[in-house]
């Protein structure tokens, strides 16, 4: 399933369409039961706003995003300003920050900071929104329709895992990519290749009736990372351990492996 995407939504990330056709024409035959342990979902969303229900709901969601800063558009900000107030300003976009990243200031005429979208209210007041502590919650571009937009450094991030499954409950997807270019026809094919891993490895080491989700519950993500041979990424962590009683097996080994690969990507 897709979300009607960049046929009708201005804040769509990638090619929605293209993305769900690709994937389910090498797919189809395999998607659903007696093919597989059980059924596996595919879904796209567009944008962060996430209107499929991706990451709760699917095996695997492929989620636009973007990684550069939010753009602004100054006429139509100074249209919304107008047509509300700094009440409005504060309480609907300031306040609903999740990462407090949005500040209401005095405009002086000065340009951003670098990492810093300036939003222009009027000739006294304006927003700054620091993009380096932004989270993608989508809630001031939907506030403010057309004055803020998604950057222009668009990609996808992929997801794995979602459903409300009955052997341990209720699950979100879990990143496996948190981000990635979907633009070219071999960034389309990369996406293929990604579902076709996880399908094959799905049908072989997934129980009777079991969902991506369970599988993953039971096998451990890092087996699930290396049968479909991802390398772990550090920005697929939500946050820092809480227990420090962990091992350091193969730390320095690993963290080795990554600085070779970020030096050879560069």
């Amino acid at each position: 399933m897709s979300c009607v995407g960049a046929a009708r939504c201005e804040m769509s990330c990638y090619d929605e369409a293209r993305a769900l056709r690709i994937v389910i024409n090498n797919n189809l035959d395999d998607m659903h039961r007696p093919s597989l342990p059980y059924k596996f979902k595919f879904k796209f969303s567009g944008c962060p706003n996430d209107c499929m229900n991706s990451v709760q709901r699917s095996d695997m969601a492929t989620i636009g995003t973007w990684r550069d800063n939010i753009r602004a558009d100054e006429k139509l900000a100074r249209a919304w300003y107008t047509a509300h107030s700094m009440e409005d300003t504060i309480n609907m976009v300031v306040n609903h920050c999740p990462t407090k990243a949005i500040q209401l200031k005095k405009n002086d005429g000065a340009a951003a900071a670098e990492g810093v979208t300036k939003v222009v209210l009027s000739d006294d007041n304006c927003l700054e929104i620091d993009n380096h502590n932004c989270v993608r919650c989508m809630h001031c571009l939907n506030v403010m329709p057309g004055a803020l937009l998604p950057g222009k450094d668009k990609g996808v991030t992929i997801l794995v895992g979602g459903k409300s499954v009955l052997k341990i409950g209720a699950t979100m997807g879990t990143v496996v990519i948190p981000f990635m270019k979907l633009e070219s026809d071999e960034d389309f094919e990369k996406l293929n290749d990604l579902s076709r891993s996880m399908l094959d490895f799905f049908a072989e080491n997934a129980l009777e009736h079991e969902r991506t989700g369970e599988m993953i519950e039971r096998i451990g993500l890092v087996n699930f990372l290396e049968g479909i041979d991802l390398d772990i990424d550090p920005n697929m962590i939500n946050q820092p351990r809480a227990n420090p009683y962990v091992r350091m097996d193969g730390w320095d080994e690993e963290a080795t492996k990554w600085f070779e690969r970020k030096q050879a990507a560069a």
